[in-house]
């Protein structure tokens, strides 16, 4: 069995599928991951009820060699006294590794367990990559989604990636992020049909406030709460799935993806994504305030109807009008105003993914057809012609 399903290529995806088990296994659609890397959450990852017993502490075993291939007793003790921080106090608190079962550490936990329980100190459970294995194969919706369907004529679809974010930016950045675009790309190159979770922690926190309202006998004001609550869960979640269809888009769309991978330098495609993703929130701009705007039109919209317009910081409009005016300088006219000439940085933070969404925008609101966004000359992204105002 666990020879067939080897363990997550990143620990994200470790994660995801551990919560995905518990969810199921405790029947909590409340379940929802505690905290962040680089926050105090006394080594508790996910947070999660089954059925009275609350608060339930879950570990996923993240160590500096990925994936980890050996737990010991002294890892044990280690988290063990570190969740015993955590307040409210546990009353479970479990372990997932991708280490192999191991009877002897698991005999361990069991003699410690009678003298935790004589003391009255919280249940410690530790599984093994075998034993998550087949709790997640037990259900499964959850296997399909981890492992891909089996049997019939069903595609494969894996989870690839789990990107977080936090006050509108993604949690990843730099470096790590584009190398994450980067895997991501070649995963769903290699596995078209995996998919990818982009989810934001302030849809964690409303889940999370949503736990107050599963009782019975709410008052009018805490019934009109939880409707308030789970309208803005709506609004966030539908967000995400918008955001992972455009990145989807940029990174494997046969008319857009050549353009965001192969028409400029691939050290700049994650500035692409990550503007697209963060530019229905305030990580789009950050802390600056716009100095201009940057009108976009496709090549062939001769009566420019279809405009996009993205803002520009005053760094950006400033690089915008030097590339103007260097180019008069050298060549005594006036450069031609398409995307292809303006600054790297302004292509990639703002006009390539403003565009992507003005073509997701042509199929999905205006109805257009592939055909009908071509013969505007809108798939031609570095085409477009700008102006600035």
């Amino acid at each position: 069995m666990t020879a067939e399903y080897a363990p997550p290529r990143y620990w994200e995806q470790f994660e995801e599928l551990c919560a995905d088990v518990f969810q199921s296994q405790f029947g909590d659609p409340a379940l929802v991951r505690h905290g962040r890397a680089g926050q105090a959450q006394h080594g508790i990852d996910i947070l999660a009820r089954n059925g009275g017993v609350y608060p339930i502490g879950l570990q996923c075993k993240k160590k500096s060699q990925w994936p980890v291939r050996t737990l010991t007793k002294a890892d044990v003790t280690a988290a063990i006294n570190e969740a015993s921080k955590f307040d409210p106090a546990l009353k479970e608190f479990y372990i997932l590794t991708t280490a192999p079962d191991d009877a002897p550490l698991q005999a361990h936990v069991a003699t410690l367990n009678q003298k935790r329980e004589a003391d009255g100190l919280f249940r410690v459970v530790v599984l093994g990559w075998g034993e998550i294995v087949r709790r997640a194969t037990s259900d499964p919706d959850v296997a399909d989604k981890h492992f891909g369907p089996t049997g019939g004529n069903a595609r494969r679809s894996p989870l690839l990636a789990v990107w977080m974010m936090s006050g509108g930016a993604l949690e990843k950045t730099g470096r790590e992020l584009e190398l994450s675009v980067a895997e991501l790309e070649q995963d769903l190159r290699d596995m078209p049909a995996g998919h990818f979770v982009i989810r934001q922690r302030e849809s964690d926190a409303i889940v999370e406030k949503l736990k107050a309202y599963e009782r019975p006998g709410l008052s009018v004001a805490q019934r009109q709460e939880r409707i308030n609550l789970r309208e803005k869960l709506r609004v966030l979640t539908d967000w995400e799935m918008r955001a992972v269809e455009g990145v989807r888009a940029m990174l494997t769309d046969r008319l857009i993806a050549p353009w965001v991978l192969k028409a400029w330098s691939p050290s700049l495609v994650h500035v692409s994504v990550a503007a697209y993703v963060q530019n229905d929130t305030d990580g789009a701009i950050g802390k600056w305030s716009p100095s201009s705007v940057l009108r976009l039109y496709p090549p062939n919209d001769r009566k420019r109807e279809h405009r996009c317009s993205v803002s520009l910081s005053n760094e950006e409009a400033a690089s915008v009008m030097r590339a103007e005016q260097k180019h008069w300088a050298t060549y005594k006219k006036p450069l031609v105003p398409t995307v292809l000439e303006l600054p790297a940085t302004v292509r990639a933070r703002a006009a390539v993914p403003r565009i992507v969404r003005g073509i997701n925008d042509f199929r999905a609101v205006d109805r257009f057809t592939d055909e009908q966004i071509q013969a505007l000359g809108a798939f031609d992204i570095g085409l477009w012609e700008y102006e600035q105002a």
